[in-house]
């Protein structure tokens, strides 16, 4: 299977033919944010899935995708797990985003015998969250600041949730989004003792 990273918090999971992506974003929808998804065609044609973790217009750009299937995962904290699309089965789990920034969730995703974790805008977890989310095979977790944990408070959490894998995300990238003030480099600079999968802006890994 393969992991594509689109910038901010969105990414393209493909396995068997079938893609689902996460979080995706309206370019231009902030000042600062100059993030398009379009211009990552052969990564988001095709898609069938949609997964969202809350109602921001940097994470829930369905419109591209009028004729995937969305999981809405603020609404679907505390229902079952769901496979969405073939070989995807998600499910949801609430975070904190911090005071008058709405409500979020954290989403799972079961996909060839491995779970992903994707904690969108958090600022914290309920200890409850904590439970649900450890030990992940790979948790992609916000490391920018501002609207969520910054970098030493990321590295922290990803400490106790124990994946084996931590893929950062939502961080400044030089003439592409402003939107937060710490950097990738700034989370690397934190994050000793972790196993960091690095994905370049527009990048895949085979896992």
């Amino acid at each position: 299977m393969q992991i594509t990273y689109l910038g901010h918090s969105c990414f393209v999971l493909q396995n068997a033919g079938h893609k689902l992506i996460i979080d995706p974003y309206e370019g231009g929808a902030f000042e600062g944010f100059n993030l398009r998804i379009e211009d990552y065609p052969q990564a988001i044609d095709g898609v069938e899935g949609v997964a969202v973790t809350h109602h921001h217009a940097d994470h829930d750009y369905v419109k591209p995708f009028s004729g995937a299937k969305v999981f809405d995962g603020v609404k679907s904290i505390g229902k079952p797990p769901i496979e969405l699309i073939p070989g995807f089965t998600l499910s949801s789990y609430r975070t904190d985003h911090g005071p008058g920034r709405g409500e979020c969730s954290a989403i799972s995703i079961f996909v060839e015998g491995k779970r992903f974790v994707h904690l969108g805008d958090t600022s914290s977890l309920p200890p409850e969250t904590e439970t649900q989310v450890k030990d992940a095979d790979y948790l992609m977790i916000p490391v920018g600041g501002y609207f969520t944990m910054g970098p030493q408070e990321a590295a922290k959490l990803a400490k106790t949730l124990n994946p084996r894998f931590v893929v950062p995300m939502h961080y400044a990238i030089k003439g592409k989004s402003s939107l937060v003030p710490h950097t990738l480099d700034d989370f690397l600079k934190a994050s000793s003792g972790l196993n960091v999968l690095i994905i370049n802006l527009g990048g895949s890994k085979t896992l």
